[in-house]
């Protein structure tokens, strides 16, 4: 088959339609969905087919429709996943969400398609749509109201020695590779598969996953033993008259019943302890209280965490009758003295919507505390989705990162577990009505425990008390700037090109 971005081929309705339904109809299955199977690996496959849809329209129309696919593709799959209690509020952001994500998706494809037809045939060409979809997906990471990595984290679906990528470029080395797969397929396509370039896309293809699987492989088999601390991951049950939504926190500010759920926590706690457990760390909203509540509460898990001899994580929120409260994460070690006061930073919601309805913000800093079983970070829930933030505790030193997290909504897969590998150490994440899990920094699953809403449960792991120093803790999101930069280079590239054809003599 011709070049269709060279030659002027243009794709009759039939073969325009198939790719459309191909490309965009596989993609949903990426996605998380209330009707559709999730399928990780479509993410690599779609994009070969979307990718080729777009190159085989005139720019104009390949444009509209490549937006219009994405719009739907989202809108679709991920209709109504978001309750919010009103079908009105919830149908708005739900399509305000959605087609927020769409377009970040479709940018690289635009991009690609008004840049690659004037890079001419050579590989280097292929090096356009990855640059321009790493660094659409790198943006849309920053600070909300985008979801940060958390929709992204699909992009890591490869087998363990390719995930250690992690620990050079992030989450940014995978969206990178699988991009540029997409992009070497259509360069040996759109040349009829021919020898020389199927032969020069598959060499470099070969060359790089294979270098970087096998560094991967290196480094896994060269990890250190270390020594092990047994880490009790809480999930507290729900109890009658308190939230079991995170919904009813933001929009009727409901606490728990105090004394049921602080003898929850005592037992469980004493369960843990009982059971060997140095640290026991607890689920996100582990207990809401009203701010008269608020200093009882601390002392009182300053006596459990004394009493049964146990380093204590417990996330907690509070929230006044008026005004805002915190979402907090104490750290308190077996003496009942507090060593960690975190509060979260990245909030559900914007404006004064969600949790920013009734929480303030904490600061932009991750705390650590220094403990006989490691460094320990503390974290909640949605600040892992945002890497640059979680960076932090990598550059710190942490051996150990406890986010309890309280899932909305419900959670089905593990949730930003690759921070571990990216920043070297385990990430423990108790998870309130969604998968608890441990991971070690080289991505290995050391347990997991997943329980429906308000199920109580206790997973015990040893986890490593000595975390790895790495590449991407160091540099951060290097590849992501290096992606922003090489798209204005290859776009000032096509803008010269165009001026070039346009005064060539005829």
């Amino acid at each position: 088959m011709p070049n269709s971005t060279q030659t002027g081929h243009r794709a009759g309705f039939l073969e325009a339609a198939i790719l459309f339904v191909l490309g965009f109809g596989l993609f949903m299955f990426c996605r998380r969905s209330d009707f559709l199977p999730m399928i990780p690996e479509m993410i690599i496959v779609a994009p070969i087919f979307i990718l080729r849809f777009s190159r085989v329209l005139p720019a104009g129309r390949s444009i509209m429709l490549t937006i219009l696919g994405f719009v739907l593709a989202f809108n679709i799959s991920l209709w109504g996943i978001f309750d919010m209690g009103d079908p009105t509020l919830s149908l708005v952001f739900n399509v305000v969400r959605s087609t927020i994500i769409a377009l970040y998706y479709a940018l690289p494809y635009v991009v690609d398609r008004l840049v690659t037809p004037r890079t001419g045939k050579s590989l280097l060409s292929t090096l356009v749509f990855p640059a321009a979809m790493t660094a659409s997906m790198f943006l849309s990471s920053m600070p909300p109201p985008i979801d940060g990595t958390a929709a992204k984290n699909v992009f890591a679906t490869a087998p363990l020695p390719l995930l250690q990528i992690y620990a050079l470029a992030g989450l940014w080395g995978f969206v990178f590779l699988w991009s540029w797969l997409a992009a070497c397929i259509n360069h040996a396509w759109e040349n009829g598969f021919g020898r020389r370039s199927t032969l020069a896309a598959a060499l470099a293809l070969i060359v790089v996953f294979g270098g970087l699987f096998a560094w991967g492989g290196f480094r896994i088999y060269t990890a250190p033993e270390t020594p092990t601390v047994k880490i009790a991951a809480v999930v507290t049950p729900a109890e009658v008259g308190g939230p079991e939504s995170m919904v009813q926190v933001f929009e009727d500010r409901m606490t728990s019943p105090y004394e049921p759920t602080m003898d929850h926590i005592r037992s469980m706690t004493a369960e843990a302890a009982a059971n060997e457990a140095k640290i026991v760390a607890f689920n996100e909203f582990a207990i809401v209280i009203t701010e008269a509540d608020h200093e009882r509460t601390r002392a009182e898990f300053a006596k459990i965490a004394a009493d049964n001899g146990v380093w204590l994580a417990i996330p907690y929120g509070w929230v006044p009758e008026t005004g805002k409260g915190a979402n907090r994460q104490l750290l308190i070690d077996d003496t009942g003295a507090v060593q960690a006061d975190y509060q979260k930073r990245f909030l559900l919601g914007f404006g004064d919507f969600g949790e920013n309805a009734v929480f303030e913000k904490g600061a932009e800093i991750i705390q650590t505390a220094d403990s006989p079983y490691g460094r320990i970070a503390l974290a909640i829930c949605r600040d892992m989705s945002f890497p640059d933030f979680a960076r932090q505790a990598g550059l710190a030193g942490a051996d150990i990162m406890l986010t309890g997290s309280h899932e909305f909504p419900r959670g089905i897969t593990i949730n930003d577990p690759h921070r571990a590998i990216e920043n070297g150490f385990t990430h423990v994440r108790p998870t309130y009505d969604g998968i608890t899990y441990a991971m070690d920094p080289y991505g290995r699953l050391l347990g997991q425990m997943n329980r429906g809403t308000g199920e109580p449960g206790i997973m015990y792991v040893d986890v490593p008390t000595k975390g790895v120093r790495t590449f991407y803790a160091r540099f951060g999101d290097w590849l992501g700037w290096l992606s922003m930069g090489l798209v204005v280079i290859f776009a000032l590239g096509a803008i010269v090109a165009g001026r070039a054809g346009r005064t060539a003599p005829a």
